[in-house]
């Protein structure tokens, strides 16, 4: 589970380091780009694939959480992996470092 924990903390530093280049170099006001890009072929296949990931994403923390409302918690994914990441490094501890517990969450069979 270290080295897992320790690949989600390398992971999210490097995508902190990209967004904030990307905020510091086109501003936010280029975030539309995402929105044009479908006229390309290969961008609209990776952006709409992007967009699937999310809804995955999305679905699977609003399945695996047990408080009340469970969509506020899986919301914020559309952040991408800057909130994905340390939700994830998180629930490793909270699962108590059963990748079962990690992966259903409440719906995991109690050992014993």
């Amino acid at each position: 589970m270290l080295v897992f924990r320790s690949t989600l903390v390398v992971a999210w530093v490097a995508i902190v380091a990209v967004t904030v280049n990307a905020l510091t170099t086109l501003g936010l006001s280029d975030g539309q780009l995402f929105v044009t890009d479908f006229s390309n072929a290969w961008r609209a296949q990776f952006n709409g694939d992007f967009v699937l990931h999310l809804l995955l994403v999305m679905a699977w923390i609003a399945y695996r959480e047990k408080t009340f409302p469970r969509v506020l918690l899986a919301l914020p994914v559309v952040l991408g992996t800057v909130y994905l990441l340390p939700y994830i490094f998180i629930a490793t501890f909270t699962a108590k470092g059963r990748f079962d517990m990690l992966l259903l969450g409440r719906r995991a069979k109690t050992a014993g």
